[in-house]
């Protein structure tokens, strides 16, 4: 996955962060290709789970003080992605705990949960959000 100008929503810290987040799965995929990714997985799901708090809070703080009218739907899809998250986090701990003997599985479920929030969310709803915004700011 790569960045494109057409993923921007026009919100410079905002843009920063999913460029981050494209990187950071980006880097994901490269490990898995190089059969690493046990090395990658729980630093991968760590930066998502304070990726998630940050950055979703950063857009929830713009849709309110811009009272976007979307803003529930937006954020029930942040809620929506936190859970599947939080679905990944036992399959870690049981890697972590040795119950497993690799995290490839993991590692495509995590790549995959995420690649498909940034082909939807990013490019649909962020969309919406900051041609919402571009009138505002």
């Amino acid at each position: 996955m790569k960045w494109t100008e057409e993923l921007a929503i026009g919100i410079n810290i905002i843009d920063e962060q999913h460029k981050e987040l494209i990187d950071r799965i980006n880097s994901l995929v490269e490990s898995i290709r190089q059969h690493a990714c046990k090395y990658k997985i729980s630093d991968t799901i760590k930066f998502l789970e304070d990726y998630v708090q940050i950055h979703f809070n950063e857009e929830e703080k713009y849709m309110l003080n811009y009272q976007y009218p979307y803003y529930g739907h937006h954020k029930s899809q942040h809620e929506f992605f936190k859970k599947e998250l939080a679905n990944l986090k036992p399959e870690l701990l049981k890697l972590e705990g040795g119950s497993k003997p690799g995290s490839y599985e993991l590692s495509v479920a995590t790549n995959q949960l995420v690649v498909d929030w940034i082909l939807d969310h990013i490019a649909n709803v962020d969309k919406k959000l900051g041609m919402y915004l571009k009138n505002k700011i």
